[in-house]
Parts: C-alpha cells; structure tokens; sequence
C-alpha cells in the first residue's frame, strides 16, 4: 500500500476509535438509564382473588435493614424464636437494594415485574400490595419507620408512625442507634392500639452502619445486638394464641459495606416465623416473593394479584382442608398473573393447563402439592421469557455479526506480514491486564455492592475511567519506547493497530452483551452482573478511544525525540592555521 494511502488509512481507524468513544459515553448512560427507569409492562388490572379463613389476627412483620444471615445466627432472642417457630433463610432478587427488596417483601413481585429497579424509585409502588389487600379488607395496615416507607405504600397504609433519622451518614452511631430506639419505643404504643391486621415495624440503623463501618464491623454488630433485644422485648407482648411474628431482611451486605449486587452474605437473609398458625422446625430456602403470599395467608386475605411467589405451606400449622384451601387460592391467583404474563411475551397462556394437572391434589391440601404446581408455572413463565429472548437474539444476529466482522477489514493491510501485528496485539492484551490488576486488585467485583453508597457511584465510574486511560498510556507508552528505532510510518502502523485491538476486544464484548440483552430493557432486566461488566467496557472505551489519537501521535514524536537525542554529533574538524606571512 502506498505511503499515502496507509496513513489515510491509520488516520480514519483513529477517527473511528475517537468517534466510537464518544458514543460509548452515549450508550453507557442509555443502558443505565434503561435500568433506572425501567418500565414494567406486567401491570396489568388483575382482579383480587379469594381468601381462606385466616390463621392468625395479627401479623407483625419486623424488618431489620441489611441484617446479614451470618449475623442473624449470633441474635441470642432471635435464635431462641428460631427454636420456637420456623426457621428459614430467603433468597433474595436482582438488584439488591432497599426498594426493590421492600417491594418484593410487600407484594411477593420480582422487581422485573415491579418496576422498581433502584431507591431512587418515585412512588408510589404500582404493584398490589400485602398492605392494601389489608386496607381494603378493613384491617390495620400500619408502618413504623423511616425512609421511604410512606412515599413507596402511603396510599396502601392505615397509619404511616414516621421515625426521623440524623440526617447525615457521617452521624455518630449512637444517633443511629436512637433512631431504632425510637422505632422500638413508636412500635409498642402501636401494639397496644391495634390488636389485628398487618404491622410493619422497620429498623434502619444497622443498614447505616453497615454502609459506614462494614458488614463485619464493632459498630454494626453492636447495633444488630440492640435490635435483637428490642425484637425480644417486643416478643414479650404479643400472644402467641393470636399473633405472628415474622423477622427478616431486605438483603445483606458484603464485609466492607455495601450491597445491590449478587454476593451471597447480601443475597441470602433470615426469615424467622413464630406464633398462631406457623409449625415449628428448620426448611429449606426459600425466596423473599413467598413473604408476601405467606402473609396473606395467615391473615386470610387475597394474595396480591402481581405476586410470583407462592405461601410457605410446609411452615403453616392449619388442617389439611384449610390448606387445601388456601393453595387452591394461590395457584387460581399465580393463573391469574402468569396468564397475564404470558400474554404480554406474547405467547399463549399456560397457566390453566399447569394448575389442571395439579388442581385434585392442591385441593385437598396434600403435602408439597403447592410447591410442585409453583414449580411447574415458574419452569414454563422461564421458558417462555427465555424463548423471548432468544427470538429477539436471533433477529439481531446480523446486526452483531456484522460489528463483530466488519472491523478485520483493518487486518487485510497486514496480508504476507503477519508478524507485524504480533506487537501490538501483546500490547494490546497487556492493556487488559493493568486494567483488570487494577479493578480486581482494589477488590471490586462485577457488581452494585462494589460503591458503598449512592454518593460514591458517580466517584467510582470516574475512577474506573481514569483507570483505562492509566492503562492505555502505560501500555502505548511502553510500545512507543520499543519502536524508536522504527520509521516513523512503521510507528503509526504499531500504535494504530494497538488501539486498534484495544478498541476492538472492547467493542467485541459490548457486541455480545447487546446480542444478548439489546442496549435498551423494555420487557426484561438483564443479567446484571453482565450488565454492569457492559457499563465498564463502555467506559473503557471512552478515554482508550480518545487517547488512541494521541497515542499514535506520541509514538511517533517519541521515536524522533530519541533518535535525535541519540544521533552521534558531528564535530566539526578545526580550521586550519593561518598561513605564515611571505
């Protein structure tokens, strides 16, 4: 190719790559915005189904926020309930974070249903909810605690007891942990006044001091032992002859502070029942969308019609025709929601069919009969959402071959040369490895829990691109000081095709995330752990974009430099003496 024409060529690669780190900026914010503010379409108006006689009068339903698993086991009072009650753990859903959690807790709905997606949800929830099946059933449906309990379910409460925080993160422990005493304080005047119904009561305290301390710290512990004496206290005034009393978590969080993504001491948290209508002993793991659905059930009321989970039949104590009842009311209202379900995937309703073949045992209250039909809905709603998906995949398989393909045009320059390449493909790998040694090495994973606070987000991306540009420049800079030698064409073409292939395993890896998923989520969230890993190879692709121009132009002004400073200078031979005078 003729010198000309090759450095049209690098010139227009490295136009590409500035151009493509520009649009990268673009699609990183439309795929984080796709999740913030996620659209569900599953909303639909579902009628209410019916309900069995209830178990118990009154459910008391504590949440201690960011209560880890582990740290629940080491709970003296909470054990002792453990022992006296059921005992489970729950699973919880994708992301990990409060008001997504709470709203799977209150309607038994996945947060791809829910729509709400993040805490910075505007409310109020759209789901049908534990509360408002209380609501309208004329029980109490009462919340004491901060946040954003009344923004998310005010409209669904009776009575909203707001506890006020300090205000600031950086509080010492000691206001948080007044902040629970108030909770617990607020929480006994609001069990001698409504003696039925559902009561929410909220302690928040350790979920601060988690973010601030670390989910392993003195501080955190110290508070979880505080609140597992109020949940003591608060034992002590219930009877068991007519109340329930639930204790779990939204979600957990990892040793240094923080949650939302899918670390196991943050997706699994305690779920300890006790009281009227619950049989004692240990069971398996279950999921945090069967807290709802449960609630209903020792209450006698309806199961909020979005809900995807199903009661914990195996940990209610009731007769073999009351449960019969109560899971015949569920599979009608799960038939009434996956119906739904399967008519916005566009695919014909399945539901009918499944509780068909499960109806006669359901019915008659038979052991597991309920978790067997829940199995079954819940394999054909995956199948049918997968086969969405991969119908979706398959039109855009073009689109992403082509991305995939089109840039090994660039390759053809190096026919009978292959060897050239071999450089700056090294080098290129070698910026993957500085990159990856410095976001690993630092302890961060593929995921939400890697800030610890919202206002780290913004801190930590920047971080990450800094990260990039570090890695680039180190990795381009080493290529440049090892090319000197080379002429300056032969230097463009090496720092060219370096960024090059940076660009183009970049781009390879956002290619197959948008095969996957797409870059907008109107229907489904995707895998967000390859979610977020598609949000950080977007931003590598900003400043490795941007520098690639500059890259190419340092290594060859690099290459000059040191070949000028290392030519041999020429000393001039002295003049010749004058000749002597005749």
């Amino acid at each position: 190719m003729a010198r000309i024409g090759k450095i049209v060529l690098f010139a227009l690669v490295l136009i590409i790559l500035a151009v493509l780190g520009y649009l990268a900026q673009s699609l990183a914010m439309l795929g984080w915005d796709s999740v913030v503010e996620y659209k569900t379409p599953y909303l639909t108006n579902l009628p209410p189904g019916s309900a069995a006689e209830p178990l118990a009068q009154r459910v008391i339903l504590v949440l201690v926020d960011g209560l880890r698993l582990d740290a629940s086991r080491d709970m003296a009072a909470l054990n002792e309930l453990r022992r006296q009650g059921a005992d489970l753990s729950v699973r919880i859903g994708q992301p990990s974070l409060s008001y997504p959690s709470w709203t799977v807790i209150a309607s038994g709905a996945w947060q791809e249903i829910s729509g709400v997606t993040t805490n910075w949800y505007e409310g109020p929830v759209q789901t049908d909810t534990i509360f408002r099946r209380a609501q309208e059933a004329g029980m109490p449906a009462v919340v004491v605690g901060g946040g954003g309990w009344d923004k998310l379910y005010g409209p669904h409460l009776t009575d909203w007891i707001p506890i006020k925080g300090p205000g600031d993160e950086s509080a010492p422990p000691e206001e948080w942990a007044e902040m629970d005493a108030e909770s617990f304080r607020r929480s006994t005047v609001v069990l001698r006044e409504h003696r039925e119904g559902l009561i929410l009561i909220y302690f928040g305290g350790t979920d601060e001091l988690a973010h601030r301390f670390g989910g392993t710290s003195t501080q955190y512990l110290d508070e979880v032992r505080r609140v597992d004496d109020y949940i003591a206290r608060l034992a002590e005034r219930l009877d068991w002859e007519r109340d329930v009393l639930i204790v779990t978590s939204d979600h957990g969080h990892v040793d240094i502070g923080g949650h939302g993504g899918w670390e196991p001491e943050v997706l699994h948290v305690p779920l300890v029942m006790v009281g009227k209508g619950i049989r004692q002993g240990a069971y398996p793991e279950r999921l945090q969308a069967d807290i709802a659905p449960t609630i209903a059930a020792l209450l006698g009321l309806p199961i909020p019609v979005h809900a995807q989970g199903r009661p914990l039949m195996e940990a209610l104590d009731a007769s073999a025709e009351t449960k019969g009842r109560i899971g015949l009311n569920a599979g009608l209202q799960l038939v009434g929601f996956y119906d739904s379900y399967a008519q916005t995937l566009g695919v014909r309703p399945f539901a009918g069919d499944v509780l068909n073949a499960h109806r006669e045992r359901v019915a008659r209250g038979e052991e597991g009969a309920l978790a067997r039909l829940w199995d079954d809905l819940t394999a054909r709603a995956t199948a049918a959402r997968n086969g969405r998906f991969w119908r979706e995949r398959l039109g855009r398989l073009p689109i992403a071959l082509g991305i995939a393909l089109f840039p090994l045009l660039y390759l053809l320059i190096f026919r009978g040369r292959k060897r050239q390449i071999l450089l700056p493909l090294a080098f290129s790998l070698l910026y993957f490895v500085f990159y990856n040694a410095l976001f690993f090495g630092r302890g961060y994973n593929w995921s939400l829990s890697a800030f610890n606070s919202e206002a780290q987000i913004e801190a930590f991306f920047n971080g990450r691109l800094l990260d990039a540009a570090l890695s680039t420049i180190v990795a381009g800079l080493i290529l440049a000081l090892i090319s000197w030698k080379k002429p300056p064409l032969q230097t463009l073409e090496r720092m060219t095709t370096f960024s090059f292939f940076v660009g183009y395993f970049l781009l390879l890896q956002v290619d197959l995330f948008y095969w996957l998923y797409n870059i907008r989520f109107s229907w489904a969230l995707p895998d967000l752990k390859l979610g977020f890993k598609y949000y950080l190879d977007l931003l590598q692709m900003v400043p490795t974009g941007f520098l690639a121009v500059l890259l190419a132009l340092g290594g060859v002004l690099i290459g000059w430099g040191i070949r000028k400073w290392r030519q041999p200078r020429v000393v001039p031979p002295p003049e010749p003496p004058p000749a002597p005078e005749a």
